[in-house]
């Protein structure tokens, strides 16, 4: 009888579309998730990786607006510039979606009425802006005027982005629409709500459950919403962009992107496999483990778990929530419109391979606390790190091979290195079973250096004049361990490990069963050149002054 595999099913935050995706929204979530899921795969699980786009909601209709195309075409446009990006960053996605498809659509609206039928939905009138004008209600982001507090003249309707106080649109001094320019006026209006407080306590039990294997950053930001106290939570918008709501007499009105998209996961699964989305969403037998900044966290902590648990039918709520903290560039603020940052479609043209970017990335990763990309950084670690650490190891070993084994492995009678090895990859597994993908990318490089020290204090090159068969040993010891280091920095640069495996003639995908098999002797290794190009001080430096603002 065939074991069953373990099933992981990893799912990504689902970026914005309306806007390129930069640095820190990539390692935030997309490469993190692409990290947790190639590494499940060496141990042998079976893996689904959902990643997509969230596309309704305003900030994609003011984008068309600037634009000057319709929001169908804006979202059409910038999905296929995401989809460029996130293949160019290697990332192994299973499944990739769109929170606009018809599947979404279905799934959410088939949510919503299990709420609405379990009394978990309820209907408040409100007091919104309106245009005369437009004849429309305005959703917060088509509202604009003084901030309240800090005097900002071009606050939303829900932040300030000054001083970064929440607002309500009726605070606003001197607001405008967005839409027309006009001076709306207050009008009553209704809209549904999800009632948080009616779910509080189950939501409370769910997360004592689940929060040990939660991030730091997870764990904090929701015991701050739950120590505060939920309230009721709009669902619905006055939109023209959105999943139409399901229910006579509420015509006109649409999900706010924040119920639909998290649904959206689902929604993606079922778009990919069809009605075998069942398989991944509506059992107990799976890992779900949900990759997102910190901002994001409340809404997979509670509203996405509140949507699924008040639905009560049998969807599998999150196990783990993987959070990141922000990385800022040189200090400051990404911002595309200031040209200040590298945005994704900017690290394709830099002429550096994905490779680098993802060492980098992962080698300053967020996990705790705010980071900082720093061009004079990531030349160091690269060059330091990347270059003079596995590079060095893996084009001496096959240099020394060729040169005096004509590239045939030589014999090995014992192992020097084993010990030392699996220790060193026992704590790689505990840091990656926990998503610590940094300190495990860390863990790997010493695994690398672990090799280079072998080498270093052995000098098989004086060696082999007195005593071949010693030198051959050492070299040998070598090529086994690339090897490991090709399954250890698989998750973190696929192509350069892939490359490394090329070397050995090692199937990769077989993972890490067979990790300490050695190569057989006489096998002949094959030269790959070299796994990367030194970063020149000059070049760093053209483009630290071509993303530092106009």
């Amino acid at each position: 009888m065939v074991e069953k595999k373990q099933r992981v099913l990893v799912t990504s935050a689902l970026p914005y579309v309306n806007n390129i995706p930069h640095l820190g929204n990539l390692i935030g979530s997309v490469l993190s998730a692409d990290c947790y899921a190639r590494y499940q795969r060496l141990k042998g699980k079976e893996v689904l990786f959902v990643l997509g786009t969230d596309e309704y909601g305003t900030t994609a209709q003011i984008k068309a607006k600037e634009e000057g195309i319709t929001v169908r075409e804006l979202v059409d446009k910038y999905f296929l510039i995401h989809k460029k990006v996130y293949d160019w960053f290697q990332t192994s996605y299973d499944c990739l979606g769109r929170t606009t498809s018809d599947e979404n659509k279905k799934i959410a609206q088939e949510i919503f009425l299990k709420l609405y039928d379990n009394g978990v939905i309820v209907e408040k009138e409100v007091e919104q802006l309106f245009s005369e004008k437009s004849n429309s209600f305005l959703s917060d982001r088509f509202v604009e005027g003084e901030c309240p507090h800090c005097g900002y003249e071009k606050a939303r309707g829900d932040q300030c982005d000054k001083c970064g106080k929440l607002l309500d649109q009726k605070d606003l001094i001197n607001p405008k629409s967005k839409i027309d320019g006009s001076i709306p006026i207050m009008k009553k209006t209704k809209h549904l709500y999800v009632n948080l407080k009616k779910m509080e306590p189950l939501l409370k039990k769910f997360f004592e459950e689940r929060k040990k294997n939660w991030s730091q950053q997870a764990v904090s930001i929701t015991k701050q919403w739950l120590k505060k106290g939920l309230e009721e939570r709009s669902i619905t918008r006055d939109l023209e962009w959105g999943i139409p709501v399901p229910l006579k007499g509420w015509e006109g009105k649409v999900f706010y992107s924040w119920f639909d998209a998290p649904i959206g996961y689902i929604g993606i699964t079922a778009e990919c496999l069809g009605e075998k989305w069942v398989d991944w969403w509506k059992v107990k037998d799976v890992l779900l483990y949900q990759f997102m900044g910190k901002d994001n966290v409340p809404f997979h902590s509670i509203m996405f778990p509140a949507y699924l648990i008040g639905a009560k039918d049998n969807y599998h709520i999150i196990d783990v929530l993987d959070s990141t903290a922000y990385i800022n560039y040189e200090g400051g603020k990404f911002s595309k419109s200031n040209s200040v940052g590298v945005f994704g479609n900017d690290a394709i043209d830099s002429g550096i391979k994905s490779d680098l970017w993802r060492y980098y990335l992962f080698r300053v990763r967020p996990e705790d606390n705010d980071a900082d990309f720093s061009w004079n950084d990531f030349e160091a670690k690269i060059n330091n790190e990347l270059i003079g650490n596995l590079g060095n190891f893996v084009n001496r070993i096959v240099s020394l091979n060729e040169k005096f084994f004509d590239g045939k492995k030589p014999l090995k009678t014992k192992s020097f290195l084993k010990k030392d090895v699996q220790k060193l990859l026992k704590e790689y597994f505990v840091l990656m079973d926990k998503s610590r993908e940094r300190d495990a990318l860390m863990k790997a490089n010493e695994i690398s250096s672990l090799g280079n020290k072998f080498v270093q204090d052995n000098e098989p090159w004086k060696i082999v004049k007195e005593n071949k068969e010693k030198a051959g040993e050492i070299i040998a010891e070598g090529i086994d361990l690339l090897k490991i280091l090709a399954l250890v920095y698989y998750p973190f640069i696929p192509t350069a490990s892939e490359k490394i495996a090329e070397i050995i003639k090692f199937d990769i995908s077989t993972g890490f069963e067979k990790a300490f098999e050695e190569v057989k002797s006489g096998n002949k290794i094959k030269f790959v050149g070299i796994l990367f190009n030194k970063l020149e001080k000059d070049f760093v430096e053209e483009l630290k002054k071509k993303f530092s603002g106009k």
